[in-house]
Formats: C-alpha cells, sequence, structure tokens
C-alpha cells in the first residue's frame, strides 16, 4: 500500500475545492430555514445533507464541470472577456491622453 500509485489529480482537486466553496457560498446567501421550506423538509436536513456535498462535487469535477452559473450570473467564453479587457484598456488609455 505505502507503494501504490495514487489516482488523484491535482487539476480536478482544485476544481472540486471551488465547486465546493460555490456550493457552500450558494447555501449561506439563503437562510437554512427557507432552504428547508421549499424543500419541505426539517431545518436541520439541510445542514445534514449539505455534508455530502463533496463527494458528489468530486463527480461532477471529473467528468468536466468547471463552474456552477447562479441567478444573475452570466459566464462569458475566454476570448470574449479578453476582448472586453483590451477594449476597457484602451478606453481607459485614451481618457488618460486626454486629461
Amino acid at each position: 500500500m505505502v507503494n501504490a500509485k495514487t489516482r488523484k489529480n491535482s487539476a480536478i482537486e482544485f476544481i472540486s475545492r471551488h465547486l465546493v466553496a460555490a456550493a457552500y457560498q450558494a447555501i449561506i446567501r439563503v437562510k437554512q430555514t427557507n432552504i428547508a421550506k421549499i424543500l419541505g423538509v426539517a431545518d436541520s436536513t439541510v445542514l445534514r445533507r449539505s455534508e455530502k456535498l463533496t463527494e458528489t462535487i468530486d463527480i461532477l469535477a471529473a467528468s468536466g464541470v468547471q463552474d456552477f452559473v447562479f441567478e444573475g450570473e452570466k459566464k462569458l467564453p475566454l476570448d470574449e472577456y479578453r476582448y472586453l479587457l483590451r477594449s476597457a484598456m484602451k478606453l481607459a488609455r485614451i481618457h488618460l491622453v486626454g486629461t
């Protein structure tokens, strides 16, 4: 067992930790009582159910899920993000030269 090869992938572990943090952040945003009412369960059940998130999210990360999109958010493709960033920098330069 000491010389056994591990199958852990550091990239998958990183993504998994990110997803777990995002999931818990979403749970924290809403009161536990409200979540329990929506699910029709006792308040204590919400926290107990969330303890299983880590195992499930490891599976999601391994299957290729990289991020969650929450209500009101929009994820941009990397090339679109770079274009917007370059445009903002050009505009900032123009304003800087003009002053």
